[in-house]
């Protein structure tokens, strides 16, 4: 995803620097920038939350509940539908077909960890109602306002995951005489109800940088000027026990069974964090009743 251009010395300079496990912004190879998480920002939406990183990422997710009916091909599951929206207002990088292409493959990958594998499927079977008949359709909206550094597929969960926790679902009665729902008015009740979102993934790009095969050329929150001298990034979406629910490469570069294995182990390593401290600022903040 990075357009930087940089000189082979430049280069040379941050790749000696992340082997040395010091960036030139001071940060370790296992840090993360502070974010700040904010909830309850859209009025008309049943949940949402914006995720900022100062002065480089800023992202605003929107979650709109509605009644719907099951496919044919999964008749106990309820669903989740994602769109992203990459404007060319939040990065010249954007404009035209990159911004789609990009688009396209968020909203892959959020697809793939949401609604694919053991945890994901029994969060979907919680949001039938009536097997077959009736279930709940979570339509989740991202948003970039900013993106002028890299980690964007981190951020967005992080922004997804928080919205999901402070969403509500209306109340709903079903008649089972005549087989129709009835919306409570004015009554709703937690997502947690129906969906566990503690249990959803976040997503950690692990890129790998220089020719060592151990973990001293593995590191997260990139910026675009490491992104830019990466040789190949993996995308892992990791759930707060460890499990990996999904997996996507990206980059021109091969890399070996060992490498693979190590960018994993950090990639659970730091999802474990990111995990903790998102539970511990959505703590911080009173949820709307």
């Amino acid at each position: 995803m990075a357009n930087v251009v940089l000189s082979e010395a430049e280069k040379l300079f941050l790749v000696h620097g992340v082997e040395q496990n010091c960036r030139n912004d001071g940060r370790t190879c296992l840090d993360y920038r502070e974010f700040s998480v904010s909830t309850d920002v859209v009025s008309s939406a049943n949940g949402s939350a914006r995720v900022k990183v100062e002065g480089s990422t800023d992202i605003l997710v929107g979650i709109k509940v509605e009644l719907d009916s099951p496919s044919i091909k999964t008749p106990k599951q309820g669903k989740i539908d994602f769109f992203v929206d990459c404007s060319a207002l939040a990065s010249p990088r954007f404009e035209g077909r990159e911004g789609r292409e990009l688009g396209t493959e968020l909203y892959n990958v959020l697809n793939s960890v949401y609604c694919q594998g053991s945890t994901a499927v029994s969060n979907l079977n919680k949001l039938c109602i009536v097997e077959g008949k009736h279930c709940w359709l979570l339509n989740i909206d991202v948003v970039i306002l900013e993106c002028s550094a890299g980690s964007l597929y981190d951020i967005i969960s992080l922004a997804v995951k928080a919205a999901l926790s402070r969403t509500h679902i209306p109340l709903v009665e079903y008649d089972w005489e005549s087989e129709e729902i009835h919306v409570v008015n004015d009554m709703s009740q937690s997502l947690q109800h129906w969906f566990d979102w503690l249990s959803c993934p976040l997503l950690v790009t692990v890129c790998k940088l220089g020719r060592s095969t151990g973990s001293s050329g593995h590191l997260v929150d990139a910026t675009l000027e490491e992104e830019s001298c990466s040789n190949a990034q993996l995308v892992f979406g990791v759930d707060p026990k460890g499990q990996v629910s999904g997996c996507r490469k990206y980059g021109s570069h091969s890399l070996s069974f060992s490498s693979v294995t190590a960018m994993l182990q950090v990639g659970c390593e730091v999802a474990e964090q990111l995990h903790g401290s998102l539970k511990y600022q959505l703590s911080l903040i009173p949820e709307k009743i």
